[in-house]
């Protein structure tokens, strides 16, 4: 699979257009198309790379990179997660640790091995 092929697979599971792609990442129309024969910049890559929750190891040589065991909706919950403040973070991440003690409280969910380690 190419470069755009790649693109055009993420593009349509994010319900998204080659045009539409474009126009969010800044780039001009019919650029994606050309990189198959045009080595993108950096800069164009990973802001396309960044709309598509993917990576630009990923995009480039379809192969994930040394985090391959995180899936593209891990990377999306974090890249949600580094847009909150500081506080918001230690908040949300406080609620994660509850909403998991409870499903292992009620058996629905092994309880963490953090945790575990905590008691």
């Amino acid at each position: 699979m190419t470069l755009t092929e790649r693109i055009k697979d993420l593009a349509s599971t994010n319900d998204l257009t080659f045009a539409e792609l474009e126009r969010m990442a800044g780039i001009g129309r019919g650029t994606i198309r050309k990189w198959d024969v045009n080595i993108p910049s950096a800069d164009k890559l990973l802001r396309v790379a960044n709309l598509l929750h993917s990576s630009m190891d990923y995009l480039m040589t379809g192969e994930e990179s040394l985090v391959s065991g995180i899936s593209h909706e891990d990377i999306e919950l974090l890249d949600l997660m580094n847009q909150l403040p500081h506080d918001a973070k230690i908040e949300f991440r406080g609620e994660i640790k509850g909403y998991l003690k409870g499903l292992a409280a009620s058996g629905s969910l092994e309880e963490p091995a953090e945790m575990k380690q905590a008691k």
